[in-house]
């Protein structure tokens, strides 16, 4: 059990990788964000899509999968106006310094609400690492694999938020590899709930799908598009290539 908690957690510490990244390179100008976001939203949306949903359905029924949906895009909109509420929050706009103190206070939302959602989302993946190792070890090791090759953008889009939101650059950093944490909790809860893990899993699935979901069509997308069309079109484009060529070799 210790090894498998060794490897979810270093799956795990893949998000804090972005955070590095970022924090090395700097504030990233309008087209690189854009980048960062569609690359995220690509990838996470291939998630929901090809991982979490599919996975929920398996495990359970469709009327667990969808109550599961509901009570995940649900907690992400009751965290977005209590958000948007604490931060006054205006519309987002591209970077541009005359309009920094509601730039910064939007993507510090943005920053706390994905950071929230991908920590969701982590406790049912570590779930799925447990899963595999139960199932075979070679495939609980794939499984990893895979986690922490998309944990890397998501982590990248979530600093990038936070940096950009002006907090210390030390959170900038720890806070996406917190979310991180979630995975191994998710594997040792796969360790603790033994014959009922399948119910919980399909709700699991289904609650970080619609948390995971909500976020991507309404914060992380968007939000690309806005800061720059293009950039953001090809970041989305080329986060959903990275995963069809991850689930390829995975599958």
């Amino acid at each position: 059990m210790e090894q498998v908690l060794l490897i979810s957690f270093l799956s795990g510490l893949a998000t804090g990788v972005g955070g590095l990244i970022v924090v090395w390179f700097g504030q990233p100008t309008a087209k690189v964000l854009g980048f960062y976001l569609g690359l995220s939203a690509g990838m996470m949306g291939m998630v929901v899509l090809v991982d979490l949903l599919p996975a929920a359905l398996q495990y359970g029924t469709v009327k667990q999968t969808l109550i599961g949906l509901i009570i995940g895009i649900a907690l992400m909109l009751i965290f977005d106006l209590a958000l948007a509420s604490f931060l006054a929050t205006g519309k987002s706009r591209k970077v541009n310094p005359a309009n920094q103190p509601k730039f910064k206070r939007n993507f510090l939302r943005m920053g706390y609400f994905m950071t929230f959602a991908i920590a969701l989302h982590n406790i049912p993946e570590g779930l799925a690492i447990g899963a595999g190792f139960a199932s075979q070890s070679e495939l609980g090791i794939r499984v990893a694999l895979v986690i922490a090759l998309h944990n890397i953008p998501e982590g990248l889009g979530v600093a990038s938020t936070l940096f950009l939101g002006k907090i210390k650059k030390v959170f900038v950093v720890l806070l996406p590899i917190a979310t991180g944490f979630f995975i191994p909790l998710g594997t040792m809860l796969a360790n603790l709930l033994g014959s009922i893990v399948a119910d919980w899993i399909t709700f699991g699935l289904s609650i970080a799908g619609g948390a995971m979901g909500y976020l991507v069509i309404k914060d992380i997308g968007p939000e690309s598009l806005k800061q720059s069309p293009l950039i953001g079109r090809t970041g989305i484009g080329v986060g959903i290539f990275i995963m069809y060529l991850v689930y390829h070799l995975h599958s």
